[in-house]
């Protein structure tokens, strides 16, 4: 994989004809130091505004967002208020280096909903009518599940990255759904010499945000809001600005994306309803372009790390209407609560299973559940992505964030006449 090196010293000259007529570019880390990362963003989101050019800097790392301690903002609403409470974006951005930024916002249980959610094509077509620049800092999982498709990909490693490593591999299959790499910004033109890990820099530091003694409460309305994005100044980028939807003042959002049907899928039946006693919550560690990949991967963590591990067959839309393409995500254990999952992915970390800041918690509680038992190998050889569950022979498909979700799996099944039904992971098999 051939990657442009982006010297952090050198991004005010390299950025701006880089993402000259993007208009969504996601910045995805390769690194477990993000501290580094975070601020490698920044550089990346003010490079690309210094000569006027209007750019959002979102943050979609919703586990453990940190993009505002860069620049001395406290949590405030942002996209996740945005998109599941219907606050407006004027109220939850800041003004900062002639930057909007978004942060992350309120918890949320259910993140897949917040990257899946239809507006952000609605959001990608108005920054491009606009002339403006959206840009999104996410890891690859969370790229992997964005409902747009980026026009760019600017990967963010100190040291550059392996395209071998489970980071690499993300990031490599975001490349193989059509994303353009921009490049990787990283602290140097080469990598550094041996020796002990300086404390990362951060260039052009941004004075922090005057305090205006309101509570810091991370649902708690933001004290500075950029006035450009109020008064409609600057020739009327009133891009934030909503009645209930984005561009709606401009009319940009509907101007860009014509009404289209959405597409027709079959929904999976009976829906059962998690119980208390499920094991819903799961890390997604990857996404493969093959089935064979992914199942690789699963039968590493079962033997190795005794962990079982699921894989999700999903339909990702390619670059610029290019059609849907079938992606495998593996989907690490289940667990009965989030902060079970936490603590699996810090073992999984502190083994060097996955590079430190990889790996997104979900809510999946749903799989399909097969009628026959025993080994998953002449199904797999079928390229059925079947998993062993428990110990008497169970055999399991997916790892479901809804049940609309597994209407591909369950086709899928159908075509090969295999019978399954749609449940939810218990400590003990129904």
């Amino acid at each position: 994989m051939s990657a442009r090196p982006l010297p952090r010293s050198r991004l005010d000259n390299l950025i701006p004809p880089l993402v000259d007529g993007h208009a969504l570019v996601a910045l995805v880390p390769a690194t477990g130091d993000l501290k580094w990362a975070t601020a490698a963003a920044w550089d990346v989101a003010r490079a690309a505004a210094q000569h006027g050019r209007r750019v959002a800097l979102v943050d979609l790392w919703i586990e453990d967002p940190t993009l505002h301690e860069v620049v001395g903002l406290t949590p405030s609403e942002g996209i996740v208020d945005a998109f599941e409470y219907g606050v407006s974006l004027t109220k939850a951005a800041h003004e900062v280096d002639h930057v909007f930024f978004i942060a992350a916002g309120a918890y949320t249980a259910h993140p897949g909903d917040v990257f899946g959610h239809e507006r952000w094509k609605k959001l990608h077509g108005g920054f491009r009518v606009e002339g403006a620049l959206l840009l999104l800092y996410l890891s690859a999982g969370a790229l992997a599940r964005l409902s747009a498709v980026p026009d760019g990909l600017i990967v963010l490693s100190p040291d550059g990255f392996e395209p071998e490593s489970s980071i690499g591999q993300g990031i490599s299959a975001a490349l193989e759904r059509g994303i353009p790499l921009v490049g990787v910004v990283r602290e140097r033109w080469t990598p550094e010499p041996e020796v002990p890990a300086a404390t990362p820099r951060m260039a052009r530091p941004a004075p922090p945000a005057r305090a205006d003694g309101r509570s810091v409460s991370r649902r708690t309305r933001p004290a500075v809001v950029a006035a450009t994005l109020i008064g409609g100044a600057a020739v009327g980028w009133v891009l934030f600005a909503t009645g209930g939807e984005s561009f709606r003042a401009s009319g940009a959002e509907h101007r860009a994306a014509s009404p289209a049907p959405p597409p027709q899928r079959a929904r999976p039946t009976p829906v059962p309803t998690p119980r208390l006693d499920t094991l819903p919550w799961t890390v997604q560690l990857a996404a493969y372009a093959r089935a064979d990949k992914a199942l690789a991967l699963v039968d590493r963590l079962a033997s190795r790390e005794h962990l079982p591990a699921f894989v999700t067959p999903v339909a990702l839309e390619g670059r610029r209407g290019g059609g849907a393409a079938l992606w495998y995500r593996v989907l690490a254990g289940a667990f009965t609560t989030r902060d079970s999952a936490v603590l699996a992915r810090a073992a999984l970390w502190a083994n060097r299973v996955t590079p430190k800041g990889q790996g997104d918690l979900l809510r999946a509680p749903y799989s399909l559940s097969l009628a026959q038992t025993g080994r998953p190998d002449r199904l797999r050889a079928r390229g059925i992505p079947a998993v062993s569950w428990g110990s008497d022979g169970a055999l399991l498909v997916g790892a479901f964030e809804t049940p609309d979700q597994a209407s591909l799996a369950e086709a899928q099944l159908k075509r090969a006449h295999v019978h399954a039904t749609l449940v939810t992971r218990t400590r003990t098999r129904q």
